[in-house]
C-alpha cells in the first residue's frame, strides 16, 4: 500500500522530547522519545507480550516500561526485564526504526534498515538556509496521503478555494505545463500581468498588476517543493519581489489519514511581524485545503461502502502531474515487491 524504502518526515524536532510520542506512520503504530543525551529513537508501539501500546507506559531513564506488565525495552527495543522472570526470549523485542534529523525536521526510514541512507532526504534546504526565513507546521488530514500529492501538484484549485489568500482567476485560466523523467515530475506555469491574490497585496502591497511563476517539483514518494516568485508587471525592483517556497513533506499515517509537515521559507523582510502574517496566512490557507480534503475522502468512503468500489473519476488536462505521480509510485511498489 506504501512505499517503504524511502524517508518520510516524521515530527518536528521539539515534538519528539522526554514524552512518549505516539504516532501512525504507513499504516505502522510508532512510538518516538529521545533519550536522556537528546538522541531521538523510534520504535514499534505495540508490547510484543500482549500488544498493549508501549506509548501508555513510562520512560524510565532511557527504556520504556509497558503500562501492563511492566516489561522494558530499551532503545534499541530489545527487552530487558521482565518483572518475576531471569530468562528473556531472544524474540522478545520490538522493531526499531533509523532516524535522521536534517532540514528542522526529524526523518524516518520504516523499510530495509540497511538501505537507510541519509544522503537520499530529499532536498529542502530552504528551511534551515540563513538566507531564507522559515516558518510551517504540521496538519494531521483525515484523508488519503495522495489527495493532498494531486491538490499540491494542480494549483488550479486555488481560483475556488483560496480566493481569500492565495487565489485568484488568473491561476486556473492559466494552462500550466507538465514534465517527468525517471526521478520526478515538474508542474510549470506563468501568468503574467494579472492581479495579485489577497495575501500578496497584504505582504508586499502590490498596486497593479504581477507576474507570478508557480514551479512545483515532486519527487517520490510524496515530497513537493513549490517554488513561488511574484513582482509588478515590468519592474526590476528587487524590492518588490515576493519570493518563498512552500515545502511539503506527505506522510501516510493510515489508509484513510495523512500527515502534512509543511514550510514557507521566504527570501525577504525577515522581520518577525512579517514572519507571523506569513504564518497565519499559509495556516488559513492550508486549512481552506484540509476541509476540501476531508470532504473528498467522506465521499469517497461513502461510494466504496455503497458500491463496494472507488469511484470512477473523469481526468482533465489539469491531472496530468498527479497521475504521473501516482504511476511513478505504483511503479516503485511493484520493484518493492520484488
Amino acid at each position: 500500500m506504501f512505499l517503504k524504502n524511502h524517508w518520510y518526515i516524521v515530527a518536528m524536532p521539539d515534538e519528539i522530547g522526554r514524552t512518549l510520542l505516539p504516532r501512525w506512520v504507513l499504516g505502522e503504530p510508532v512510538l518516538l522519545y529521545r533519550t536522556e543525551a537528546g538522541v531521538p529513537v523510534a520504535m514499534h508501539d505495540a508490547c510484543p507480550h500482549r500488544s498493549m501500546p508501549l506509548s501508555d507506559g513510562k520512560l524510565i531513564e532511557d527504556t520504556v516500561q509497558c503500562a501492563y506488565h511492566g516489561l522494558e525495552f530499551g532503545s534499541d527495543g530489545a527487552c530487558t526485564k521482565i518483572p518475576a522472570q531471569a530468562n528473556i526470549p531472544p524474540r522478545c523485542r520490538v522493531r526499531s526504526y533509523p532516524l535522521a534529523e536534517k532540514w528542522r525536521w526529524i526523518w524516518i526510514w520504516m523499510g530495509d534498515p540497511a538501505l537507510a541512507d541519509e544522503t537520499t532526504i530529499p532536498d529542502f534546504h530552504w528551511n534551515d538556509d540563513p538566507e531564507w526565513t522559515p516558518t510551517g507546521g504540521h496538519f494531521y488530514i483525515k484523508c488519503h496521503y495522495e489527495l493532498l500529492v494531486d491538490n499540491l501538484l494542480d494549483l488550479s484549485h486555488e481560483t475556488f478555494v483560496h480566493a481569500s489568500t492565495i487565489g485568484n482567476a488568473a491561476v486556473a485560466e492559466t494552462p500550466s505545463r507538465t514534465e517527468a523523467d525517471e526521478e520526478e515530475v515538474r508542474v510549470m506555469r506563468q501568468m503574467n500581468n494579472h492581479p495579485a491574490p489577497p495575501l500578496y497585496v497584504a505582504l508586499k502591497n502590490f498596486k497593479g498588476e504581477i507576474d507570478r511563476t508557480q514551479n512545483i517539483t515532486w519527487t517520490p514518494p510524496s515530497n513537493i517543493v513549490i517554488e513561488s516568485r511574484s513582482f509588478p508587471s515590468g519592474s526590476n525592483d528587487p524590492d518588490m519581489v515576493l519570493e518563498y517556497r512552500v515545502l511539503n513533506g506527505i506522510t501516510p499515517a493510515t489508509r484513510t489519514a495523512t500527515h502534512h509537515f509543511w514550510a514557507t521559507p521566504r527570501n525577504f523582510s525577515p522581520e518577525p511581524a512579517v514572519t507571523e502574517a506569513f504564518h497565519e496566512g499559509s495556516v488559513r490557507a492550508f486549512s481552506e485545503d484540509v476541509e476540501v480534503l476531508e470532504k473528498q475522502q467522506a465521499m469517497i468512503e461513502h461510494q466504496v461502502e455503497r458500491d463496494g468500489s472507488a469511484p470512477k473519476w473523469i481526468d482533465i488536462n489539469a491531472d496530468q502531474g498527479g497521475l504521473l505521480a501516482r504511476r511513478k509510485v505504483r511503479q516503485l511498489l511493484e520493484g518493492e515487491r520484488v
